[in-house]
């Protein structure tokens, strides 16, 4: 059985088209929205479907996605958009998830403040979703997306893409065969036209110790998966600005 896929968020992993044209990133043409099309082609998937805030962008990504991916690897990019083309409309994720059925999915990767809400809101409605990293920025949402995943019965997944980058799995090879498992430190960066990217968001509402440095702690656990579990957990962390 294949099911619908809903795309939440419009922006350069779903689609590579960021503030007007191609990402100066390596992800000029997106990560989901490619792989949701192959996935289609290869008859995985049936209809697909995406939702952002602005509709007055969404003529461009949608021409942008026929050009750069259906007329280069001769592919069918056509899809549903959400909200209308000119409306702005930031609720508009709910109209896209009533029009799935139980048993469908939909892929998040929107500024990490609205995840939360938007997984929420397609669990109670029986939809499988893939959110990006980190899914929740609090343990009390966290928790409460568990619980009503269980109840629902559907599956929640927190995209975690580094276990797939070939640096990574180098890294984790060597490590387990170095002897015991004994210290980590890890340090993530990110080049400046990024911060241009994620502009409306990071470093306000959000920054990269949650949306990159996440990648950092499901290594460590992935590393030692099968080899040891934590007794002790803590974070600390503070609110506003320092002045």
């Amino acid at each position: 059985m294949t099911i619908n896929v809903l795309m939440v968020g419009t922006g350069e992993y779903t689609t590579g088209y960021v503030n007007g044209s191609l990402s100066a990133s390596d992800k000029k043409i997106g990560v989901i929205a490619l792989t949701m099309f192959d996935l289609r082609r290869r008859n995985k998937v049936n209809d697909i479907s995406m939702v952002g805030v602005n509709g007055k962008k969404l003529p461009a990504i949608r021409e942008h996605l026929k050009k750069h991916i259906g007329e280069v690897y001769h592919m069918d990019a056509s899809l549903k958009t959400y909200p209308e083309d000119g409306q702005i409309d930031a609720d508009s994720y709910k109209a896209a998830i009533d029009d799935l059925k139980k048993g469908d999915a939909i892929t998040i990767f929107t500024p990490d403040p609205t995840h939360f809400d938007i997984a929420l809101y397609a669990i109670q409605r029986g939809i499988h979703v893939l959110v990006t990293k980190p899914a929740v920025k609090i343990l009390k949402e966290h928790l409460i997306l568990i619980e009503e995943a269980k109840k629902a019965g559907v599956v929640v997944m927190v995209e975690h893409h580094k276990r797939f980058d070939p640096a990574y799995t180098d890294a984790r090879n060597k490590a387990l065969n170095m002897g015991e498992f004994n210290y980590f430190y890890s340090y993530m960066s990110q080049p400046k036209y990024q911060l241009d990217t994620f502009r409306s968001w990071a470093g306000k509402e959000s920054d990269i110790s949650y949306y990159l440095n996440s990648h950092h702690i499901d290594f460590h656990c992935w590393t030692l998966e099968g080899k040891a579990v934590p007794y002790r957990v803590y974070a600390t962390g503070s609110k506003g600005v320092a002045t």
